[in-house]
């Protein structure tokens, strides 16, 4: 526990470091605000015991004076480190959102099968909330508490060591509840946010799926397992609070405790005349300021439990990798280029554009699960427009996927223009050719950045033939999921993303299958102008879409054959 407690605080200190410089000033002032707030019961001993005993009041001013600078000053510190820290908070905790989704952005598609998307919302908004709640309102109040109760024992000290003593020999059994009541609320505040991301997928799932949910029926049915996965959220989450609940109960018995014993030796030793009135006053303002910071280290230790929670959850997610990444070698001596570099076969690197040699490929690494594609091996020269063709989940798409490197195959090579799949950076590898799948994704926004996407050096004008079919300007808003347009017309934008790109190779992926004879017809035309010096690889069930293919690949049960037009 202690050592993931650690490599957690590693994963925040990482994230503050560029803020270190403003983080160490608010740091700086901590002891200066906790000594400020220790000295007033003190100076009001002093008073009590000097000039109030005595009867000088002009001394007396002297001392009120010094105990409201102590409070002013202690008021205006107090409120820059709450500035200065939560906003600081605010920007670490930005950096780490940002960190987690570019991370998530770039893991492979092993990942996004196995895990639901609601589970990596929850760490990008729920999750990293509660790290921000936990940093801003925990670990720097922890702090700024640990050193008011260390400067208030050293002022207990200097008036009288063994009040001392007996006051903070009551700190020994809230330790002992810290350590009692830690793990419990960790495994049950883990569990719980477990179930909050599985509430989150099923919410997540059927507000895309809202559609076939209300055509089919489902509603009532759906709003029993919701109520079902609600209430084990509930129940986690109740045993978290009553962990809670209890470790604040006993901090509080025990500050009472502690009072009590001092009342009843400040009865003993008054009588006895060992002790003034000033002391036995600033010892009760003392023990009840001791266990102020000590009662609000037990509200501080839900929210830091609940950090550690939610940061040992984004760690999980920021150690995430799948078998996809980039070697190092490739980044710095980028084949990329080379691909393709002009539009004249010579300028080639290789006789064969795309190469399959004996390729297998399942989508799990258990030994169990079936082979998709069972030692497939064929070759696309440069320039060429191949067809694949064959019965549903023969492995087809799984062809695409691997050649644009969505997935990697376990045996066997895949090789772009000579260069080893592996071998080519990722970004480039999709620089080099577009993709246009049966189903496609709506963004909300205009349908300009829906074609755009962001990326620069693209020619809106070969889109222009698609937009025209389209009868739509770039400024058109378009609803997310495509619920104000046809299928056929998101196609159109889908083709129109993947043209303005120019790439060199150029992938339908059943992508005319939801769109009408006369409009397949339309782009049968333009991809015809299109892709003169560009390489065609098509995935097709109509033989009207194949039917000028210079060769086609035969996909049954994972194994190819070639059929040459």
């Amino acid at each position: 526990m202690i050592n993931k407690d650690l490599e957690l605080l590693k994963l925040i200190t990482e994230f503050a470091k560029p803020y270190r410089k403003v983080l160490l000033l608010s740091l700086i002032l901590l002891p200066l605000s906790s000594i400020a707030f220790s000295l007033q019961p003190y100076l009001m001993q002093r008073a009590i015991d000097g000039p109030l005993k005595a009867g000088n009041y002009a001394e007396l001013q002297i001392y009120i004076i010094i105990f409201l600078g102590a409070i002013l000053f202690n008021f205006c510190v107090h409120l820059m480190q709450i500035y200065v820290i939560n906003s600081t908070a605010q920007k670490i905790i930005t950096d780490i959102r940002l960190k987690l989704f570019d991370h998530l952005e770039k893991l492979p598609m092993t990942f996004f099968d196995k895990n639901p998307v609601g589970r990596s919302v929850t760490r990008l908004t729920s999750d990293v909330e509660q790290l921000s709640d936990s940093f801003a309102g925990g670990m720097i109040s922890v702090i700024i508490d640990c050193l008011n109760i260390i400067t208030i024992i050293v002022f207990m000290l200097v008036i009288n060591w063994k009040l001392c003593l007996c006051v903070v020999s009551f700190l020994i059994p809230v330790i002992f509840l810290a350590k009692y009541f830690q793990d419990s609320f960790r495994k049950s505040n883990h569990l719980a946010r477990q179930k909050l991301s599985v509430l989150n997928s099923f919410l997540q799932q059927n507000i895309v799926g809202i559609s076939v949910v209300q055509m089919l029926n489902c509603a009532d049915k759906n709003k029993r397992i919701f109520d079902a996965s609600n209430q084990e959220y509930f129940k986690a989450n109740d045993k978290s609070i009553w962990a809670d609940a209890n470790f604040s109960a006993g901090i509080e018995l025990v500050s009472i405790f502690s009072l009590l014993a001092l009342l009843f030796l400040s009865k003993e030793i008054l009588l006895s005349q060992a002790l003034t009135i000033g002391v036995l006053l600033s010892f009760l303002q003392y023990a009840q300021s001791l266990f102020e910071p000590v009662r609000n280290l037990s509200d501080r230790f839900t929210i830091i439990q609940s950090g550690f929670t939610a940061a040992e959850r984004i760690n999980e997610l920021l150690k995430e990798t799948g078998a996809i990444e980039d070697k190092e070698q490739s980044l710095k001596h980028s084949p990329a280029p080379c691909l393709v570099e002009g539009n004249d076969s010579r300028d080639l690197k290789s006789e064969y554009l795309i190469e399959f040699n004996d390729v297998w490929f399942r989508y799990s690494d258990l030994e169990d699960s079936p082979w998709i594609l069972k030692g497939v091996s064929f070759s696309i020269k440069p320039y060429e427009f191949v067809a694949i063709v064959g019965a549903t989940g023969s492995g087809k798409s799984s062809i695409i996927k691997l050649i644009t490197r969505l997935y990697e195959p376990q045996q066997g090579k895949i090789k772009i223009n000579g260069h080893d799949l592996k071998d080519i950076p990722s970004a480039d590898l999709r620089e080099f050719m577009g993709v246009i799948h049966q189903d496609s994704y709506i963004f909300a926004g205009d349908l300009r950045s829906n074609i755009e996407l962001r990326r620069m050096d693209i020619n809106l004008d070969r889109a222009k033939p698609f937009l025209d079919r389209l009868n739509m300007n770039l400024d058109t808003k378009l609803n997310e999921r495509a619920t104000n347009i046809s299928s056929g017309e998101e196609q159109l934008i889908n083709f129109a993303r993947a043209v303005v790109s120019e790439p060199q190779l150029l992938i339908l992926d059943e992508a005319t299958a939801k769109i009408d004879l006369n409009t397949e017809a339309f782009i049968q035309e333009e991809l015809e102008h299109f892709r003169k010096n560009r390489t065609l690889l098509v995935v097709a069930h109509r033989l009207e879409t194949i039917k000028n293919a210079d060769k086609v690949i035969s996909i049954q049960a994972g194994v190819a054959s070639l059929q040459v037009n």
